[in-house]
């Protein structure tokens, strides 16, 4: 029997995190009124005030364009901070050149093969000086030793 009761009470809980956790769910009071709409609503004064400006672009665009002068101001001022057409070739044959350089070295490096390595036993063993004070290297012919880099 008791397992049943705390079955019901887990069950009430559940229902009472779904509904906390889904408005949807929970009864609401009543409807918020509806509210008035007119001619002073945000949405016509930003309809209003852009008509307005275009209207007042348009004349300042009109008056700029009559002085006489053969280009706009804003075509002179991109023109201005536009880069020159042989500006524009010299960086693009720059970057094409070093493209062929980075594809070159790309190709050469691809294709190297690294050397064998001969894993020694003890490598330590080559540092270490000879107990009768003789220099390392001194007794064993070194002629057809190959030197490698890791």
């Amino acid at each position: 029997m008791s397992f049943l009761c705390r079955a019901g009470i887990a069950a009430t809980r559940s229902t009472r995190v779904v509904q906390k956790r889904f408005g949807s769910h929970v009864a609401h009071g009543p409807e918020a009124p509806p509210t008035q709409e007119g001619f002073t609503s945000s949405g016509f004064k930003c309809t209003l005030l852009a008509i307005v400006g275009l209207i007042a672009w348009s004349r300042v665009d009109e008056h700029l364009t009559q002085q006489g002068e053969e280009k706009h101001p804003f075509t002179r001022y991109i023109e201005y901070y536009m880069r020159s057409e042989q500006e524009s070739n010299r960086i693009n044959e720059k970057h094409i050149v070093l493209a062929q350089k980075a594809a070159e070295e790309a190709q050469f490096f691809s294709g190297a093969i690294r050397p064998s390595k001969v894993q020694l036993r003890y490598p330590d063993l080559m540092n270490n000086a000879s107990g009768k004070c003789i220099s390392v290297g001194t007794v064993v012919p070194t002629d057809d030793v190959v030197p490698k880099y890791h």
